[in-house]
């Protein structure tokens, strides 16, 4: 599957032309003429991706994200989407490439299975099934392109030291389990059970740095902490209560504060924090047990540098495109007509 076509039926959105429109164009891009139906199809794509983001989804054109007033928000992304068709379309016919002989066959089968999901979104703003295929052979001619200058050339290889600054930047693994810092029967700690249970989680992290497997620590730990709490409870299988999970520094904020800090932790390291009614003892791990699992997770760290580059080149290149208006055909196509009806 190409993976640029893997996109929610909303946003797959044609860039084609029609002969049925008031206007010869809306915007020009680099002097090139953008027809109505190739901004308003642009204009929808927009549109559908403002909606999770602003403030009232229920509102949307009365809404803002983050803090400019959506419709403008539709508007300048409408933009951007017309300058990355006009630098793809640019780079595809500079670099000379071409379209694999049954590439087309596969689009317009590829068409036909997902019409059903957009059709009513196509039609209600006056798109057709030929702007569908047109816009999956934009996505196509997308990828050709990526590929072209990132997996098929020698020219832009990203190096293992970029994977490993990658990494150590945006991803850590933690191994952890938590000791309850409240009783059994939900009632508050007072200070001597407080005293214990840290010697206990101070002795856990002990064994952890000392070589001792986080699992068998927290079977002693959670073992120990128990009867502190008036609790029962079979702790003797430590495996059950440790999880590990992967730390990404783009949400380390949605959860707990204190997980920026594994980020400065050298693996192997084991440490605790005090949160609310629990001990969280955490040991800092390598980011895969094995060196398969390492290598498809630095396939996928080289697939998003790549991304990252290919779009930091189309962003570069647009920001110096000149757009210019046709007024009155700009107002007629305005985000307050779009009809996201799907049915």
């Amino acid at each position: 599957m190409i993976k640029r076509l893997l996109l929610p039926a909303l946003l797959l959105l044609a860039f084609s032309g029609c002969t049925d429109r008031k206007y010869d164009w809306v915007v020009k891009i680099e002097d090139q003429m953008i027809d109505p139906h190739t901004y308003v199809a642009a204009q929808l794509q927009a549109y559908a991706e403002a909606w999770p983001l602003a403030e009232d989804g229920t509102n949307l054109l009365h809404s803002t994200i983050d803090g400019e007033d959506s419709g403008h928000w539709i508007d300048a992304h409408t933009i951007d989407k017309l300058k990355r068709n006009h630098f793809i379309n640019a780079e595809f016919e500079k670099r000379n490439l071409k379209f694999a002989s049954q590439a087309e066959d596969f689009i317009k089968i590829f068409a036909e299975e997902g019409w059903e999901n957009v059709k009513y979104i196509y039609t209600n703003n006056g798109l057709k099934m030929e702007h569908y295929v047109d816009y999956l052979k934009n996505l196509y001619k997308e990828q050709l392109l990526f590929n072209d200058i990132f997996v098929n050339s020698s020219e832009n290889p990203v190096t293992d030291w970029e994977v490993e600054e990658y990494l150590g930047k945006n991803l850590c693994r933690v191994s952890l389990f938590k000791v309850a810092r409240v009783n059994d029967d939900g009632s508050p700690v007072n200070d001597e059970q407080i005293a214990q249970l840290e010697a206990i989680v101070n002795d856990a992290v002990k064994r952890i740095n000392d070589g001792t497997a986080i699992s068998d620590a927290a079977s002693v730990a959670l073992t120990q902490a128990g009867p502190v709490l008036g609790s029962d409870a079979d702790f003797s299988k430590g495996a059950d209560f440790v999880s590990t999970a992967y730390i990404s520094s783009s949400n380390i904020n949605l959860v707990y504060d204190f997980m920026a800090d594994f980020f400065t932790l050298p693996v192997g390291e084991c440490v605790y924090y005090t949160l609310d009614d629990c001990y969280y003892i955490c040991h800092k791990i390598p980011l895969s047990d094995t060196q398969v699992e390492y290598m498809y997770l630095k396939q996928d760290v080289i697939n998003l540098i790549r991304d990252e580059e290919f779009e930091k080149m189309i962003s570069d290149a647009s920001a110096n495109y000149t757009v210019e208006y046709n007024s009155q055909a700009v107002s007629e196509y305005s985000p307050e007509k779009i009809n996201m009806n799907i049915g």
